[in-house]
């Protein structure tokens, strides 16, 4: 995590994590920013400032992204109209003679980064009736180097992968629809009635309930899917027809991957050598407990998932466990942990936290 200890205004307008602290203000990072502000109160004032300035930003996303001469050009003239302000003997109006020139044409930079993220994130085309309620849909992208957990409505889990970002609807009603960019690990808790749609740039993942990797690589050059369980549909949007059908869509069953080159405009489908970790096959094995120390088994759940399950190791770690779990879940498995040791969960802001109520297991049979 970056100190923050030696940023300036101009600093913290560029910074992702600042910039969803001010907009989003979710708990982790009322937490941090505390904490930060506590231990560094002599930069509460450049704080303020930036904070300020965020907030009076009010754009609409452009229409067409800028292309790399139009920043460029945009960059050149803010870079040379800060350079004039430094000549002497040149009368200017008050405004420019303060700090806040420079922080104005850093407004115009962030302004124009933030048009290329609402780009990034939202160049997928939504219905009319989506776009204009906009603020139905959630979006979280992963700033940590870590794998941030993210649970939707009906239950499915995503493991947003370092630098990624998804944006899904806030509730599943009538349909069940996430925006993927970048790498994300998917567990989707069955509903035949309402398929389950994974976007990601132009390509298409249909599935009903199963467990599976998406990643997508910067500038859409490649793209895969690897399926752990269950049955996945993978098409390209591009070459749906009017009438609705896929052309050249390809079926996965589990243990298989397929992945999508820009370059070659094709599939190239194979089934892997060795079963996933969360296949059948490899997860009965490795969730299968008998006398576990509860320890051994959150330790085999966050390699896994690439999640970190928070608990008191100290209190609860030596606790035996007889127990299958492997056809449950991830959030189900957390769960019925939970409740053989009388505690409770919490999945929240991309965390899995277990609270201990009572030391004394319930006996399992």
């Amino acid at each position: 995590m970056t100190s923050y200890t030696n940023y300036e205004v101009e600093d913290f307008l560029h910074d992702d994590f600042f910039i969803d602290w001010v907009l989003k203000s979710q708990p982790a990072h009322q937490v941090f920013w505390k904490q930060w502000l506590v231990e560094n109160p002599d930069r509460k004032k450049v704080v303020d400032q930036a904070r300020a300035i965020i907030l009076s930003i009010r754009v609409n996303p452009l229409k067409e992204e800028l292309t790399n001469a139009e920043l460029s050009a945009m960059v050149t003239n803010i870079r040379q109209q800060t350079l004039e302000q430094d000549e002497p003997n040149v009368f200017r109006p008050r405004f420019y003679q303060t700090g806040w020139f420079r922080v104005a044409a850093t407004i115009v930079l962030v302004t124009s980064a933030g048009f290329l993220f609402f780009k990034k994130y939202n160049h997928q085309a939504l219905p009319a009736s989506q776009v204009a309620q906009a603020d139905s849909f959630l979006q979280v992208v992963n700033h940590t180097p870590n794998s941030k957990l993210v649970q939707m409505s009906d239950g499915s889990l995503a493991v947003l992968k370092p630098g990624s970002g998804l944006r899904y609807l806030r509730s599943f009603h009538d349909k069940r629809e996430v925006f993927l960019d970048g790498e994300a690990f998917f567990e989707v808790h069955k509903n035949p009635q309402m398929p389950f749609q994974v976007h990601s740039h132009d390509m298409v993942v249909r599935v009903l309930g199963t467990s599976f990797t998406v990643k997508s690589t910067q500038n859409n050059q490649s793209f895969k899917v690897v399926v752990n369980t269950g049955r996945v549909l993978v098409y390209n949007q591009k070459t749906t027809t009017k009438a609705g059908k896929h052309q050249n869509e390809i079926i996965l069953t589990p243990n298989q991957q397929v992945t999508y080159t820009e370059k070659e405009l094709s599939f190239k489908k194979e089934t892997l050598a060795v079963p996933l970790k969360l296949s059948k096959e490899i997860a009965k094995k490795d969730f299968t407990f008998d006398n576990a120390p509860l320890s051994a088994i959150i330790d085999r759940i966050n390699k896994d998932y690439d999640v970190n399950v928070e608990y008191d190791k100290t209190k609860l770690g030596n606790i035996g466990l007889t127990m299958s779990i492997y056809d449950r879940p991830l959030d189900e498995k957390v769960k019925l942990i939970c409740k053989a040791i009388n505690a409770t969960c919490q999945f929240t802001d991309g965390r899995i936290i277990i609270n201990s109520q009572n030391l004394n297991p319930i006996p399992t049979n």
